[in-house]
């Protein structure tokens, strides 16, 4: 009699704006509970080794500059040997600007050394360490300076561009 009608049964569409509505929130929370924070950079170089020939002997000495950053002073090694140049304490109000004439002159005296290396203790807070470095690279506003290096002139933008930081051993 009948003929029974065969029903194709149809695929239900699955309901995504409640996990999308979940996601959404969930993205919304986690924005508002971040913490965006300003991450600043101090330009370093790795150092450069190089093997000098014997045979190869230097005109000059190298400037071979170290800045020794200790809890109350401030020390300028120069030389192969590491002699003390100079000594600054830091209770003077303007030790700062004293470090930057005597970097300032040393790079005037050897121009193709443009290496530092920044030797703090361990303990040493972060911030001290950063004026040093600003100290030691940044130009009397100004002024220019020129050195002369493999026979061209060469206009400073800082007094020394490379830096390295190497954590002193503890005393």
């Amino acid at each position: 009699m009948f003929k029974k009608v065969k029903r194709i049964p149809e695929l239900e569409r699955l309901n995504l704006v409640p996990i999308m509505d979940a996601v959404f929130i969930f993205i919304f929370f986690l924005l508002f509970s971040a913490q965006f924070i300003k991450i600043f950079e101090i330009e370093t170089e790795a150092p450069i080794v190089s093997e000098v020939p014997e045979e190869m002997k230097l005109e000059k000495d190298p400037l071979n500059l170290i800045v020794k950053i200790y809890e109350r002073k401030v020390e300028l090694l120069t030389g192969v040997d590491q002699t003390v140049e100079d000594t600054y304490f830091k209770n003077d109000s303007d030790f700062k600007e004293k470090i930057k004439s005597k970097v300032l002159s040393l790079r005037l005296a050897h121009p193709n050394d443009d290496f530092v290396v920044i030797s703090p203790l361990p303990e040493i807070e972060y911030d001290e360490i950063i004026q040093v470095i600003d100290a030691v690279q940044t130009l009397p506003k100004g002024k220019k300076y020129k050195v002369m290096t493999d026979g061209k002139v060469k206009v400073l933008t800082k007094i020394f561009t490379q830096l390295v930081l190497e954590p002193m051993d503890e005393l």
